[in-house]
């Protein structure tokens, strides 16, 4: 009989129901039970297979079943999905029936592990021992289908490859106020969404389980809970289960709102998928931000600071519109009526800076939502943090001169391959100044090199801070510097040189020691979007040359 026609029928439950050709329904109809159990036999001749047999609740019915369609010395295989009662509560009874010895348990090792304190006689048929598949007499062969953890850590499935019919233990199973043996429309989401909710632990695993069932597109679905579920209804509740927050009995064992431990669960998911699969911390601080803001609109900063300093040190600020590597000090005034919602960093025990939230207001439920949120990803965004700051550190050493901690030539060629392209793109100005310092090896004839290490390393902090965050500040090689200046024509570029040698002129260097007085000479080029990087260098190298000839102290564009 299809099961189709079992539908536009009163179906007898007190007998057995085949469901598909040779697959047969001898469960029991548990009275007043929201929570039915299914028994399932594959006749095969004397190689037959019955699955998940039951509990001593359901066993008399069910062995009467089976005796109504085969004799039971033709059972060979018996698969147990997993360990729970309501499966393995009649096995030991079931043993003693069977009369043959070469019976054999089907089941996954880790289930195999609890099940052997039963100390049944009959062996067991490991899953995994035999590459997931299990051939019967006739050539009827059955596919094991591995679903870790939904709900148990060894869960599987049996899929029959002759009648696409997936046997899906706790999967696709539903909690049921009125039995009924196949399921009617795609309202029976609604029985299964509950059941998964309480059982799956979370949205991944229940996906990942999802999609593997769904690579079979089997035929039909028979679960051990619930309702049998024909092709049609297959893959709409399957799309319908995918949105499913499972698990949210795990987050938190104090709060009990379901809405609140439903919108954690969705952020957690989006963070720990962004953790896992971004290389970028920048990109994931952006998201991070953007998820906090979906649920709390009143979020305007978030700050991360590292803390093995002597000082708090802000090394990100994000916002509505970017995120902005500082490695600075200062940070800006705040609103009186701001609030501040703050989280150390740590990593083996040890304080590695904080994260900080300002917010324009944050109800009691924003808050409890937040200390949820952010006591499950504390430890992962440390980790994330830690190997960001190791990796800007090793990557500062690399392209920092050692003696002025400015930048140094190798990474000079990379910030202005990148300007020059920008500059082109968007044709904005873009201007670059060669310095060098007037007489420099005078002085360091004059007075030594450790007076001219102390010169070099006082004048790159000059004009480290008398350039723009935007600016890049270069060690070119030895007496010599490079500034690169975005946005900034040769107009600008003078104006700013002009400024700083003016600067440098009246500074008095060493002051300490030797009360050093030096003057600096510039040559300024502007890019005309057609030079390459080594020309464009050129052109400024030659206007230092250029202000050299001319008396020194000086900048010539």
């Amino acid at each position: 009989m299809k099961n189709a026609d079992l539908l536009n029928k009163d179906i007898d439950v007190t007998k057995a129901i085949e469901i598909a050709p040779d697959i047969y329904w001898v469960g029991y109809v548990i009275p007043n039970d929201s929570f039915q159990c299914h028994v399932y036999l594959i006749k095969n001749g004397n190689e037959s297979v019955l699955i998940d047999p039951g509990s001593m609740i359901t066993f008399p019915v069910t062995l009467q079943k089976i005796s109504s369609i085969i004799s039971l010395d033709q059972i060979k295989y018996v698969i147990l999905h997993h360990q729970d009662p309501d499966i393995v509560g009649c096995v030991s009874t079931l043993e003693k029936l069977i009369p043959r010895d070469d019976v054999e348990f089907i089941t996954h090792w880790r289930t195999q592990t609890l099940l052997k304190h039963y100390q049944w006689k009959t062996p067991f048929w490991l899953v995994d021992e035999h590459d997931w598949k299990l051939t019967l007499k006739g050539g009827r062969e059955l596919e094991f289908v591995f679903t870790p953890y939904a709900h148990f850590a060894g869960a599987f499935c049996t899929y029959d490859k002759k009648t696409g019919t997936m046997f899906s233990s706790d999967i696709f199973g539903g909690l049921t106020d009125e039995f009924s043996l196949f399921a009617k429309d795609e309202s029976y989401f609604e029985s299964l969404k509950l059941f998964h909710v309480h059982y799956i632990p979370s949205k991944v695993i229940l996906n990942h389980t999802l999609n593997h069932i769904q690579q079979y597109n089997p035929e039909l679905i028979a679960p051990q809970h619930g309702s049998i579920i024909r092709k049609e209804l297959i893959d709409p509740i399957i799309e319908k289960m995918r949105d499913l927050d499972c698990g949210l009995y795990m987050l938190d064992d104090k709060e009990s709102d379901i809405l609140l431990l439903n919108k954690t669960e969705d952020l957690l998911h989006k963070f720990f998928e962004d953790v896992l699969s971004l290389s970028s911390f920048e990109l994931i601080l952006r998201n991070l931000f953007d998820y906090i803001k979906h649920d709390i609109k009143s979020l305007t900063k978030m700050y991360i600071f590292k803390a093995d300093t002597e000082e708090k040190e802000l090394i990100f600020k994000v916002n509505d519109k970017s995120v902005f590597q500082e490695h600075t000090y200062a940070l800006e005034p705040k609103d009186e009526e701001s609030i501040s919602y703050t989280k150390l960093l740590k990593h083996n025990n040890a304080t590695m800076g904080e994260i900080e939230f300002i917010f324009k207001e944050l109800s009691q439920k924003e808050k409890k939502f937040l200390d949820i949120f952010m006591e499950k990803i504390l430890i992962p965004f440390s980790i994330s943090f830690k190997k960001e700051i190791s990796y800007e550190s090793l990557r500062e050493k690399s392209i920092t001169d050692s003696l002025t901690s400015l930048y140094n030539r190798e990474y000079m060629n990379e910030v202005l391959t990148d300007e020059m392209l920008n500059s082109k793109q968007k044709r904005t100005p873009l201007s670059i100044a060669l310095i060098d310092i007037d007489y420099f090896k005078k002085i360091n004839d004059t007075y030594g090199h450790v007076t001219g290490d102390c010169v070099l390393k006082e004048l790159a902090k000059i004009l480290k801070k008398e350039t723009r965050k935007s600016d890049t500040v270069v060690r070119y090689g030895g007496e010599e510097f490079l500034m690169i200046m975005p946005f900034t024509d040769k107009i600008g570029a003078n104006a700013k040189l002009e400024r700083i040698r003016k600067l440098v002129q009246s500074f008095t260097f060493c002051e300490e020691k030797e009360k050093i007085h030096l003057t600096i000479s510039a040559g300024i080029d502007q890019y005309n979007y057609e030079d390459d990087l080594q020309t464009f260098i050129q052109k400024a190298d030659k206007n230092l040359y250029k202000a050299k000839s001319s008396g020194r102290n000086c900048v010539i564009s």
